[in-house]
């Protein structure tokens, strides 16, 4: 997932303004909650076709964390 296309999708989860949002927001600042850990899950799935480890996500702090996590090897 490019840059762009989860920053958009995380202004979506948290609804937030469009642009409000960067890769060195804290979830908790941001109102990231159990609820878009369950949404960002199935999107991945749905939309790119692999299922995130949802440990690895909970351990996420900031969303360039969450980032990372889409970025296969």
């Amino acid at each position: 997932m490019d840059t762009a296309a989860f920053l958009h999708l995380a202004h979506d989860l948290v609804d937030a303004e469009p642009g409000s949002l960067g890769l060195d927001d804290r979830l908790a600042d941001i109102g990231w909650d159990s609820l878009s850990n369950v949404e960002f899950i199935a999107h991945v799935d749905l939309d790119h076709g692999f299922a995130l480890d949802a440990s690895g996500l909970d351990a996420c702090t900031t969303l360039e964390d969450v980032l990372v996590l889409t970025r296969r090897p």
